[in-house]
């Protein structure tokens, strides 16, 4: 109501109001004078000249003190809280000029006026009560403006309970708007909010978890697909202490209901991160076979085959510096993968022991970055970019050490998967070719130049590989 009218009359042009009022007050008073007798008068110049102390004291008062104390009270409505006390203020104000100008006994007003106010409040109980609900929720804030906010409740005047989520705009002293994710803006009594159930999707600040579950038939081969989808929800932005995970969670429909957790900052990216989790985890099923079931039974599943390209397989053995012969026994080993756009293919920290190869697409080495635009929630932010002929997670291949970086597919995406398995043999039969790995790991491993100058670097790295393969 009056953050409305401050709104929309610029500062300026305030202050001009006000100095006019006040030149007006003080023209009033001096051609009053001393009332040239007239107690009539007398009265009149008294009553303006306290109109005008009271109300230059109540504007020095918001503005010395109320004003600077509300900045600081951490309440979503401070402006509505400082219009109430200046409200108060005024009223009193005018008590006290009846009182002193007017002559009116103050027992007698209060009489009146709680007969008056007992009247109005039978006629305006329900404005009453949007009032004082507004109050409480401005003095004991659950929720703030640009809260997300879950309200659950008779929210109609129907007999059922009704769910309502959005976005709190604005909250004056009669109602909250609220706008939903699809634009839409609901008004709600304060009342009606001070009697529901209300969720802060966005209180106490930080990550929540969400949860997805899909039932799925029972094979064999559960671990690898609980790691596969675990690997694949990497993709979700998030923190390294907050990896999304997979869990079996129960038995349904004569098979396993899985519960995949992530972690997701307001409720704008959990809601992101939910849709990027389905989309992942159904491309991953059905890229594993493993079929999803349903009232009617399991659904089907396709499979189209990954071919590796010409020369891939001659490119890894002239970057390890194998000899072309054992391009049969590389080949055994090797894995072709697809990478659907936002599926995660590797992540920090975790345990590796292989290299991957793009043969197709692009991929982005990435960080976990905290952003409130255009919503509030994790993104990834680029540190590097992977292409057709590049290729990464050699650390892990070479020494066993865990991902020192997340990779995630920015389009969908064909790799060549080498296992360290591939390398073993070959490595048996031809103990020599650990120089070209040394090689390797020295060109690709930022961390050997820590090490003191007077070590042997090529002496340290070629010990932690033979150790790592055994030989």
């Amino acid at each position: 109501m009056f953050r409305d009218l401050r709104t929309a009359v610029s500062p300026w042009r305030r202050l001009v109001a006000i100095g006019l009022l006040l030149t007006a007050g003080v023209l009033v008073i001096s051609v009053l004078g001393d009332g040239h007798g007239y107690p009539v008068l007398v009265h009149a110049r008294e009553l303006v000249f306290w109109a005008l102390g009271c109300y230059l004291g109540i504007r020095i008062f918001t503005h010395v003190l109320l004003d600077p104390l509300l900045s600081h009270w951490r309440t979503s409505t401070p402006v509505f809280a400082r219009d109430l006390v200046v409200v108060a203020l005024y009223l009193g104000a005018a008590v006290y000029l009846l009182h002193r100008s007017v002559g009116v006994n103050l027992g007698t007003l209060m009489n009146t006026g709680a007969i008056a106010a007992a009247v109005v409040g039978l006629s305006m109980q329900e404005t009453l009560g949007n009032l004082f609900a507004g109050i409480s929720m401005t003095l004991a804030p659950s929720y703030r403006v640009d809260d997300w906010v879950e309200v659950t409740g008779n929210l109609r005047g129907g007999s059922g309970q009704e769910t309502f989520v959005g976005r709190v705009e604005t909250m004056t002293w009669r109602t909250v708007q609220i706008i939903t994710e699809n634009g839409d803006t609901t008004i709600f009594p304060n009342r009606i909010l001070a009697q529901a159930v209300v969720t802060n999707l966005y209180a106490p600040s930080g990550l929540h978890r969400r949860t997805l579950k899909v039932t799925v038939a029972p094979h064999d081969t559960m671990a690898a697909t609980l790691a596969a989808l675990e690997q694949a929800l990497g993709g979700i932005p998030h923190h390294s202490e907050h990896k999304p995970e997979v869990r079996t969670h129960s038995f349904d429909l004569g098979g396993v209901v899985l519960e995949l957790r992530f972690w997701a900052l307001g409720w704008r990216h959990g809601r992101a991160a939910n849709f990027q989790a389905v989309r992942l985890t159904q491309t991953v099923l059905n890229r594993l076979e493993v079929p999803l079931l349903g009232p009617h039974g399991p659904t089907p599943t396709w499979v189209n085959p990954v071919v590796l390209h010409y020369g891939v397989l001659e490119d890894i053995l002239g970057r390890f510096g194998l000899p072309k012969e054992w391009a049969p026994e590389l080949k055994e080993g090797m894995v072709p993968r697809r990478a659907e756009p936002g599926e995660g293919v590797i992540r920090e920290g975790d345990p590796g022991e292989s290299l991957f190869m793009v043969m197709t697409g692009a991929l982005q080495a990435v960080k976990v970055v905290e952003r409130f635009e255009p919503y509030t929630g994790l993104f990834w932010e680029a540190i590097g970019e992977l292409g057709p002929g590049d290729w990464f997670g050699e650390g892990s291949l070479l020494t066993g050490a865990p991902r020192r970086a997340t990779v995630v597919a920015a389009t969908a995406c064909e790799l060549v998967e080498v296992p360290k398995a591939a390398f073993e043999r070959v490595l048996r039969n031809a103990p020599h070719l650990v120089e070209g790995l040394v090689e390797l790991k020295e060109s690709r491993s930022g961390h050997l130049s820590d090490l003191p100058r007077m070590a042997n670097r090529r002496d340290l790295a070629r010990e932690e590989i033979k150790r790592w393969f055994g030989l």
